[in-house]
């Protein structure tokens, strides 16, 4: 929730041809009032926006505004006419040649982004204002937030630069420098099609079968073949939340099915590596149940590390307390950490220790051990992690009611 935002009450949006462009995978006319319902949300600002869509010539019928669920707390009008009756009542005046960042409304506000149009004798000199008001009303400490486009051939460059700024805040090292940079790469020319999110993650969940019946094989080929092919899922499974975020398509059940597929395929890699390791060490046969033991050990681990934080993470509402660490942990496992014991070592031990552990880190470093030559210590580094994480998630779940936790200041 966004705390002492003014309250928004009137937008004016100059439309024109641009109404209709496409750029990361919504026309600009539709991303605009995304962003307009996102801020109410956000805001928690429960009377709704009036908007005003003043276009430029007669809208044609490909420009009506479609049914959206997602647009409820907008009251959107038409109007044609040249000129606007009270200029200067409007809180917000925008026009569809602005390309919108997620969260850019509350920035513009705070800038004073309305320029009066008083005076403005055309189209033209409105268009004009509000593209100069748009170029001093720069917030360089949040970085981009938005960007005027003056012609289609922009748009390219301008999805490039919104992808870029697509990750999330939890993104490991490894996802920000390597796997994050292909995913966009892609999600670039995935926006361009009609594909929703989750079927974006059940489509490429194909890939952890896939790895896990090449391990299944138990040469030193087919193992390295195997954390390959989860290494590449690694990187494609960002591509779900780039979609989800650049057309406001995030729903619980999106989230749920993408955290479910991950550990799932956690799973499968743990007991598929220790049948793997079996086959793959025949001169010494009584390793050969010790593999699949710990294999099915290290699975159940993660399934009871993850599973613990899922099954508690919807049974308090409270604030996380704030930490430097907030940056790098998911909404659920911010309970996990502050109940675990994890903190006594220090913020910065703990944040290292969660990025060194994180998903991403895990996976790439799982494919240099199988290049190496050592799956057997992706194994052990799997019940290892595993054993501890559900340890800790045990302690800090079963000991005491989730209501204990510390409030953040208000």
């Amino acid at each position: 929730m966004i705390s002492e935002q003014t309250l928004l009450q009137r937008v004016l949006v100059l439309a024109d041809e641009s109404a209709d462009w496409h750029a990361a995978g919504l026309p600009q006319l539709h991303r605009i009032l995304l962003c307009l319902n996102e801020y109410t949300d956000l805001a928690d600002q429960r009377a709704p926006i009036s908007v005003s869509v003043q276009w430029k010539d007669e809208p044609s019928c490909l420009r009506a505004i479609a049914d959206d669920p997602r647009l409820a707390n907008l009251e959107v009008s038409h109007s044609t006419e040249k000129s606007v009756h009270n200029e200067d009542a409007f809180d917000l005046v925008l026009s569809t040649r602005v390309f919108l960042y997620r969260n850019a409304i509350a920035p513009l506000l705070e800038a004073g982004m309305a320029p009066s149009l008083r005076g403005a004798a055309s189209w033209e000199e409105k268009i004009d204002r509000v593209r100069r008001a748009l170029q001093s009303a720069s917030v360089p400490q949040l970085g981009p937030l938005w960007r005027y486009l003056l012609d289609p051939t922009e748009i390219p460059a301008c999805e490039r630069a919104f992808l870029r700024h697509a990750g999330k805040s939890q993104d490991g090292l490894v996802s920000r420098h390597l796997n994050r940079p292909i995913s966009r790469f892609i999600t670039h020319s995935l926006l361009r099609t009609n594909l929703m999110p989750t079927t974006w993650s059940l489509s490429i969940f194909v890939l952890p079968l896939a790895g896990s019946f090449a391990l299944l094989q138990g040469t030193a080929l087919s193992i390295i073949i195997g954390c390959l092919i989860f290494q590449l899922y690694s990187i494609l499974d960002g591509c779900d939340g780039e979609i989800a975020r650049a057309k406001f398509l995030h729903t619980d059940s999106g989230r749920r099915l993408d955290s479910m597929c991950d550990l799932i395929g956690n799973v499968l890699l743990a007991v598929c590596l220790g049948l793997g390791l079996a086959r793959y060490t025949p001169a010494a046969g009584y390793l050969d149940s010790f593999y699949i033991a710990e294999g099915l050990l290290a699975g159940v681990c993660v399934l009871l590390s993850e599973g613990i934080v899922f099954l508690r993470r919807s049974r308090t509402a409270k604030k996380p307390v704030t930490t430097a660490l907030n940056g790098a942990l998911y909404h659920r496992h911010h309970e996990f950490f502050h109940r675990s014991g994890i903190l006594m070592l220090g913020e910065t031990v703990a944040w290292w220790l969660v990025v060194m552990t994180k998903r991403d880190m895990a996976i790439l470093a799982f494919l240099v051990l199988a290049i190496a030559g050592w799956p057997e210590l992706i194994l052990h580094l799997l019940l290892g992690v595993g054993a501890i994480s559900s340890a800790l998630a045990g302690n800090a779940f079963f000991r005491a009611p989730a209501a204990a936790l510390p409030q953040e200041a208000s």
